[in-house]
């Protein structure tokens, strides 16, 4: 089978989907699958990520393709189109497409003969437009992709049922959780650690909630994502004194990041199209690390098994997360269920997930 995964945005090297999107190909290539990676551009950053991801480059039966989205000062999707359909004609034919993007669908309209799978991560359509013109046209946009796919993916149950009602579908999903990284041969957790949290800083992940929390119960707090600057905003809306924090770490070196925490956080908005329908992969970072972990209840938790190492916060306020930080009483064993329940979730077995999908 040969897959082309079509990813028209320009590589960063320094984004979650991207993670995904790397360690779903790298996967999928080592199961057997012949597979052609296509950015806008960022080739350098894409194969310097993907040694981190999978511990090699360049992966066998994987192929990465970065073509411009740029003529002169000009950057446009547009333009990447141009390429890619110059590139594309000069290819042998390819079994199947794979996208995570709307705008990558309108780029195979021409490829008729060529299937698309479509993986969900999240309703678009649901994003607030600068007009109600937008959201229409954005709505329907979502719509045509999701009628026009051969297979349709979604990373959780939650995400599967409210696209089902949203576009008014069938609900043929198939549900391919994220997952993560092979887990380390030993926890790196500690009892008298701080409490971590490892992601962007951003308004939906109710990172302001966890630090308020962590000041109110006069607990330990270490916070590894962002850079200097957003930091540096985040310490002018609250008091951030106190607080242990690093930059953004690449994906090989965050087990060292992790290393003598005693619990990840997950502390994801509930009431963000995120917290009500996505799968976060810190949850398999942490789990990779033998970290146990306190999350908001998020519905994508409800079918990952994860009750013996994961206490869930059913209310997302300060005065909750403050309690279950005073209330978290760490157990070496949680860590141990959590690497042996990353064990069973790694991008490996994803691919086997997917190929199972796709009638292989």
């Amino acid at each position: 089978m040969r897959l082309l995964y079509l990813y028209p945005e320009e590589w960063t090297g320094k984004r979650a989907r991207e993670v995904h999107t790397l360690s779903t190909c790298a996967a999928l290539a080592q199961s057997g699958i012949e597979v052609t990676l296509v950015t806008a551009g960022g080739l350098r950053e894409a194969q310097e990520q993907l040694r981190d991801v999978a511990g090699t480059q360049p992966v066998p039966r994987m192929q990465i393709v970065a073509l411009s989205r740029r003529l002169g000062p000009i950057r446009s999707a547009t333009i990447f189109q141009r390429h890619f359909h110059q590139w594309r004609s000069q290819q042998p034919r390819f079994d199947w497409a794979y996208i995570i993007h709307l705008k990558a669908a309108a780029m195979l309209v021409h490829e008729h003969v060529l299937p698309y799978a479509y993986e969900a991560h999240e309703i678009f359509a649901q994003t607030p437009q600068k007009s109600g013109a937008r959201q229409s046209k954005l709505h329907e946009l979502e719509r045509e992709v999701l009628i026009g796919a051969s297979l349709r993916l979604a990373t959780s149950a939650p995400l599967a049922k409210a696209l089902s009602r949203w576009f008014v579908l069938p609900n043929d999903f198939k549900i391919v959780p994220n997952a993560g990284q092979e887990p380390l041969d030993q926890t790196v957790s500690a009892s008298d650690g701080p409490f971590v949290y490892a992601g962007s800083i951003a308004d939906w992940k109710g990172l302001d909630t966890v630090i308020l929390a962590s000041r109110e119960a006069r607990l330990p707090l270490k916070i590894v994502g962002g850079t200097t600057e957003e930091w540096r905003r985040l310490g002018r809306e609250l008091d951030t004194t106190g607080i242990e924090w690093h930059p953004r770490v690449p994906l090989a070196e965050l087990p060292q990041a992790l290393s003598g925490a005693r619990a990840g956080l997950i502390p994801t908005n509930t009431e963000t199209p995120s917290g009500k329908y996505s799968c976060p992969m810190k949850l398999f970072d942490y789990a990779r690390c033998g970290l146990p972990v306190i999350s908001t209840a998020l519905p994508s938790l409800q079918s990952l098994d994860t009750d013996s190492w994961c206490e869930q916060v059913a209310e997302p306020t300060q005065e909750v997360w403050a309690k279950a930080l005073n209330n978290f009483r760490y157990e070496k064993s949680h860590g141990e269920a959590a690497r042996a329940w990353a064990g069973e979730h790694t991008w490996a077995r994803r691919a086997e997930l997917l190929k199972r999908a796709f009638g292989m």
